[in-house]
C-alpha cells in the first residue's frame, strides 16, 4: 500500500482521461450543495480532509464514471465504461472518497443538471469573501448558477480553460482591476483589505488546484501485488463505516453485485413499481422482504452475504427471482387495487409491507376473503403503530406466522401476537387520536368513493382536510375551544384549489351549491338526514354538536368493517 499526495489538477485529469473510475459497488452521488459548499469552505480555511482511498487493478471490474454533469437522480447504468471494465485493462477505482472527489471535480470541471429545459449550473466563488461568516458558519461565499455572475464572482472552471496558464497574481490583479473601476466610492484603506482578499483568496484557490499537500490518497497496488476482490470488498465495508455512511442495503449490495450483478438494476426496477411516483420504498425494503421470505431474518448486514451460508442465500434469491419479481408485483397490485394508497401521508411505518411481501410469496393470489384481511391487518398495524419499535423482530416473529402456505391470511394469529402489548381492535378512542386522521379519512374515503382522493395527477388538487364547519366561524362565533373544532367528525378532503374557493363558507349554503350542481354530497357529510338537505346544517352549537358527533358514528363504522373483519 502506498500513501502519497496527489494534486486536483492531477486528479482531474485522470477522471478526464478515463484512468480514475468508481466501482460498481459505489452508491450514488448523495451529497447536498450545502455540503459541497462547506467542502470547499473548509478546503479554502487549509483544514484537513480525510485521506482518499484508491484501487489499482486489471480485473474485471465494471468501471463506472465521475459525472461531468452532477445529477442527484442519475441512471447509473450510463455511466458504465464497458471498455475500462474488461480484465487485463489497467485503471484505478475510488473506494473511498466518491463525494468529495464528486464534488470538487464539479466545481472546478463541471456543473450541477438541473433540467433538460436549462443550462447546468457552475460554480462561482466571490472573491471578496473570506472576512466574516455568514448565518450558516461559511467564510467563504460559493454560489451555483446557470448564469454568469457578474464580480466580485469568479467561475471556478475557469482556473482550468480560460485562465489555464495564468499565474494566480496575474489572475487576482486582473479581477482587482475590474473591481477598482466598479468600486469606485471605496476609501483607500477598503481598497487595500479588498485587493489584499483577493489576491490571498487566488492564491489559495490557484494551490488548491495545482499544487500537492491537500489531497492524501492510500492506494492498494493490485496490478503489482494480490489483491483479490472479496479483500477488497471486506475494506470497502469497513472504509464506509464512517464520513457519509452507505446504509445497510448499500454495504448489502457491496456484498453480492461481485456475484450477481443484475440484483441491484432488478431491485431498483421492483422498488419503482412499488413506488408508482407516490410513495417512499427503498431498496432496503426490497431486500429485507428477500431475506425475509428465505428464512433468512429481517436484520440487513454485509456480513449476511460474506459466508458460506451468504452464498447459498443469494444462490437461493437469484434462482428464485421470478417468483420473488412476481411477489413485488402482486404487492404492487394490492397496495393499488385494495388498499388504494396513494400518498405517504397514510403510511405510518413501511415495514409493515414486509409480512404482506412474505405472506404472498407463499401464498400467491390470495382469494378475496384473504385479502380483506390483509388489507385490515395494513390498517391495524398503522392505526395501532405495530412496527414502533423493535421492527426486525418483529418481522421475524411475523416470519413464522405468514412465511408458510396457509389456507388464509393468519389475522387471528397475528393479533394474538400483538395482543399483550398492543391494541389490536379499532375502539371509537382512536378517532380521537389527531394523528391518524389522513388515515380514518382516507379510509373512508375509499370505502364511499371507490377510490383515494390522494388519486391525483396534479398537486392543486391533491387533497387538504377541510373543515365542514368553519374552524374561524365556530371559534369566533360560537366559541368552540380547538379540541370540539379540530375533531374528525368535522373533516374531510377537499383538493387543494377547491379549498382556497370555499374559504369560511357556511355549510348549508356550501353543501347546497354542491348538490345543486349534482354532486353527491352523501360521500361527504355522511350522515342521510345532513345530506338529503343540506339547510339542517344550520350554524348553532346544538345542531353542529349533534352532526360532529353522527358523522363521527359512521365514520366508526365504516372503520370498523375494514379493520376488524374478523369481528362477528
Amino acid at each position: 500500500m502506498s500513501y502519497q499526495s496527489r494534486s486536483l489538477y492531477k486528479i482531474i485529469e485522470a477522471i478526464n482521461n478515463r484512468s480514475l473510475f468508481l466501482p460498481h459497488i459505489q452508491r450514488p452521488f448523495v451529497w447536498s450543495k450545502e455540503q459541497m459548499q462547506r467542502l470547499f469552505d473548509s478546503l479554502m480555511r487549509s483544514y484537513p480532509i480525510q485521506t482518499m482511498l484508491f484501487w489499482r487493478t486489471k480485473d474485471e471490474i465494471k468501471a463506472r464514471r465521475f459525472m461531468p454533469e452532477l445529477k442527484w437522480e442519475a441512471d447509473l447504468h450510463l455511466l458504465y465504461d464497458n471498455d475500462a471494465s474488461k480484465p487485463g485493462i489497467e485503471k484505478t477505482f475510488v473506494l473511498d472518497g466518491q463525494q468529495r472527489i464528486q464534488t470538487l471535480y464539479t466545481l472546478f470541471s463541471g456543473g450541477v443538471y438541473v433540467d433538460d429545459k436549462l443550462p447546468i449550473e457552475e460554480a462561482y466563488v466571490d472573491v471578496t469573501s473570506g472576512t466574516s461568516v455568514d448565518a450558516r458558519g461559511l467564510l467563504y461565499h460559493l454560489e451555483f448558477s446557470a448564469t454568469p455572475k457578474p464580480l466580485p464572482f469568479y467561475r471556478l472552471r475557469d482556473l482550468r480553460e480560460r485562465d489555464d496558464r495564468k499565474a494566480a497574481f496575474d489572475i487576482s490583479s486582473a479581477l482587482n482591476d475590474a473591481l477598482d473601476t466598479q468600486l469606485i466610492a471605496e476609501s483607500p484603506e477598503a481598497r487595500r483589505k479588498r485587493q489584499s482578499q483577493v489576491h490571498r483568496n487566488l492564491s489559495q484557490i490557484h494551490t488548491l488546484l495545482r499544487n500537492d499537500g491537500y489531497f492524501w490518497v492510500e492506494e492498494l497496488d493490485g496490478v503489482a501485488n494480490d489483491y483479490p476482490y472479496t479483500k477488497i470488498l471486506e475494506i470497502f465495508v469497513r472504509v464506509n463505516s464512517g464520513g457519509t455512511k452507505l446504509d445497510a442495503a448499500d454495504l448489502m449490495f457491496a456484498a453480492i453485485k461481485s456475484v450477481w450483478e443484475p440484483i441491484e438494476k432488478n431491485i431498483e426496477e421492483a422498488v419503482t413499481a412499488l413506488n408508482n411516483d407516490r410513495l417512499a420504498f427503498e431498496k432496503d425494503f426490497a431486500l429485507k422482504c428477500l431475506v425475509t421470505a428465505h428464512g433468512r431474518g429481517a436484520t440487513l448486514t454485509p456480513d449476511k452475504f460474506n459466508s458460506q451460508a451468504g452464498d447459498a442465500l443469494l444462490a437461493d434469491i437469484k434462482t428464485h427471482w421470478q417468483r420473488a419479481e412476481d411477489t413485488f408485483d402482486q404487492l404492487r397490485d394490492f397496495i393499488v387495487n385494495d388498499l388504494k394508497i396513494y400518498s405517504t401521508k397514510v403510511i405510518r411505518s413501511h415495514n409493515s409491507f414486509v409480512p404482506l411481501f412474505d405472506y404472498l410469496y407463499n401464498n400467491p393470489k390470495p382469494d378475496p376473503v384473504s385479502r380483506a384481511w390483509m388489507v385490515a391487518y395494513y390498517y391495524k398495524s398503522q392505526l395501532f403503530n405495530w412496527y414502533s419499535s423493535g421492527t426486525d423482530g418483529t418481522i421475524d416473529a411475523l416470519h413464522g406466522i405468514v412465511g408458510k402456505p396457509l389456507k388464509e391470511f393468519p389475522l387471528v394469529a397475528i393479533k394474538s401476537y400483538f395482543a399483550p402489548s398492543s391494541d389490536v381492535e379499532v375502539k371509537r378512542s382512536h378517532l380521537e387520536d389527531m394523528r391518524l386522521r389522513y388515515i380514518f379519512l382516507n379510509m373512508v374515503y375509499v370505502s364511499r368513493f371507490g377510490t383515494s382522493p390522494f388519486n391525483v395527477s396534479s398537486e392543486n388538487n391533491e387533497p387538504q382536510i377541510d373543515h365542514i364547519y368553519p374552524q374561524s366561524m365556530l371559534r369566533s362565533k360560537l366559541s368552540f375551544a380547538t379540541s370540539d373544532i379540530n375533531h374528525l367528525g368535522n373533516y374531510r378532503f377537499i383538493g387543494a384549489s377547491d379549498n382556497l374557493r370555499k374559504r369560511a363558507e357556511l355549510p348549508a349554503s356550501y353543501f347546497a351549491r354542491l348538490m345543486q350542481s349534482g354532486v353527491d354530497i352523501s360521500h361527504h357529510l355522511l350522515v342521510d338526514r345532513f345530506a338529503q338537505d343540506p339547510s339542517k346544517l344550520v350554524f348553532d352549537r346544538p345542531t353542529y354538536l349533534t352532526f360532529r358527533n353522527e358523522r363521527l358514528d359512521k365514520i366508526f363504522d365504516i372503520a370498523k368493517k375494514i379493520v376488524n373483519p374478523e369481528l362477528p
